[in-house]
C-alpha cells in the first residue's frame, strides 16, 4: 500500500467533498457525448498510455513511470515515415481515502512524406483516480490534458501542376500556389475516462473511451479559421488472464473513429514466465494485432523486473501496397516503473504496465 501523507491539493483540482461531484459530473460529460481517433497511432496502443488517454496518467503501480515509442513506416517508399514520443507520469498525492491524484509530460514527434509535413506536441496530462473496494480492487481514472503543437511543412520538395509546361516538367518554374505561412502553433485540448477491475493476481481488465481535440483548433496554413481538427474518439481495452502456473492470456483492442474515418485494432499476446519470483521477475511477450482492412503485425518482447521492451512489424496489405509492396513498419515500445518501495503484495504488482 502506498504511503499516506498529509493532503495538499493541485490548483487543478478543487478541494474536500467537491473533488468527487467534480470527477462525477466530468464523467457524465465524457458519456453523454456521441462517439465519433489521435492523429499518430501506435501498433502496440496500450504500451504508449498517455498518447491513448489522459486517464491512464498514473494509473500504474509504482512510484514513476518512464515511456518511449517509436515508429519507422514504409521504408520501401522513397520518404519513410517517422514517429515517437516520450512521457513520464508520476503520483502526486494519495489522499485519506486512497484516491490518488497524478499527473504527467508528453511528447511526440512526427515527420511524414515529400513535403517533411512535421507536428510537434508538448502536453501536460492531470488525472484523479477513484478507488474503491477491498484493496482498491475498483479503479476510475478522470484525466484531461493540454498541450501546445507546432504543424509545419516544407513545400520545395514539392511539384506543382504549373510547373509542367505542357511538354515536360520544368524544375526551374516557381510554384504557383502562395500560403500566407508554412507552420503555425496551436492549443490541443483531450479528456478521457478509465476503469479498472483487478479480480486477483494476474487477472484484471482496463476499459477506457477519450476525445482528442475537442476544442477543435484550426488548421489551415491560409489562416482559415474555419479549417478545424475534428474530434476523435478512442475507446480501448486490455485483459490479463492467468490460464496456467506460467502463461498468461493478454486480450486487447482498440477502435478510433474522426468523422468518417476509423480504425479498428484487435490483438492478443501470450506472457510466459521465465522466472515468477518476487525479487526477479521474467517474461516473454509473444503475439499479434490486426488492423482491419490495412495491416496485421506479429509483436515479441520482454519484461524484466519494471522493465518492458516489445518490438513489432507491421505488413501492409492495403490500397497502399503498390507502393509499399506489403511493407509495413517498425515499432518500439519502452516502460520502466520506478518504485520506491517494493510492493510484494499488492494485486497490481503482477501487471506494473496497467
Amino acid at each position: 500500500m502506498l504511503r499516506k501523507r498529509q493532503i495538499r491539493y493541485p490548483l487543478f483540482f478543487p478541494s474536500g467533498r467537491s473533488v468527487r461531484v467534480f470527477v462525477l459530473s466530468l464523467i457524465s460529460c465524457l458519456l453523454s457525448l456521441v462517439s465519433y481517433s489521435q492523429d499518430i497511432h501506435f501498433t502496440q496502443f496500450n504500451f504508449s498510455p498517455l498518447n491513448q488517454n489522459p486517464a491512464n496518467t498514473n494509473l500504474f503501480d509504482g512510484d514513476m513511470r518512464f515511456v518511449g515509442n517509436y515508429k519507422n513506416q514504409w521504408q520501401s517508399v522513397p520518404v519513410a515515415y517517422n514517429t515517437a514520443s516520450i512521457s513520464a507520469d508520476m503520483n502526486f498525492v494519495t489522499l485519506k481515502n486512497n484516491d490518488k491524484i497524478g499527473g504527467g509530460l508528453l511528447f511526440y514527434y512526427d515527420r511524414a512524406g515529400d513535403s517533411k509535413f512535421t507536428s510537434m506536441h508538448v502536453a501536460y496530462s492531470m488525472s484523479y483516480l477513484l478507488n474503491w473496494g477491498h484493496h482498491d480492487l475498483n479503479t476510475i481514472g478522470i484525466g484531461y490534458q493540454i498541450g501546445i503543437v507546432n504543424r509545419s511543412f516544407d513545400y520545395t520538395h514539392l511539384f506543382f501542376d504549373n510547373q509542367f509546361n505542357g511538354d515536360a516538367f520544368d524544375p526551374n518554374t516557381p510554384p504557383s500556389e502562395t500560403y500566407s505561412r508554412t507552420n503555425f502553433i496551436f492549443v490541443d485540448m483531450a479528456m478521457g475516462l478509465t476503469y479498472k477491475w483487478n479480480m486477483g493476481i494476474r487477472k484484471n481488465f482496463t476499459f477506457g473511451i477519450s476525445i482528442a481535440h475537442f476544442n477543435m483548433p484550426s488548421q489551415s496554413f491560409y489562416g482559415d479559421h474555419s479549417v478545424t481538427l475534428a474530434p476523435m474518439y478512442n475507446f480501448h481495452f486490455r485483459g490479463q488472464f492467468k490460464i496456467a502456473a506460467k502463461l498468461d492470456l493478454v486480450p486487447e483492442f482498440l477502435f478510433q473513429r474522426q468523422q468518417s474515418r476509423q480504425e479498428f485494432v484487435p490483438g492478443i499476446h501470450l506472457k510466459t514466465y521465465i522466472s515468477n519470483k518476487p525479487t526477479q521477475r521474467i517474461a516473454l511477450n509473444t503475439g499479434a494485432y490486426y488492423r482491419i482492412g490495412d495491416a496485421p503485425a506479429v509483436m515479441v518482447g520482454m519484461d524484466y523486473n519494471n522493465l518492458q521492451v516489445n518490438c513489432s512489424y507491421d505488413i501492409n496489405h492495403s490500397n497502399f501496397t503498390p507502393a509499399s509492396r506489403y511493407n509495413g513498419g517498425f515499432e518500439l515500445s519502452v516502460i520502466y516503473i520506478l518504485s520506491r518501495i517494493k510492493k510484494l503484495n499488492s494485486n497490481f504488482a503482477a501487471c506494473p504496465i496497467f
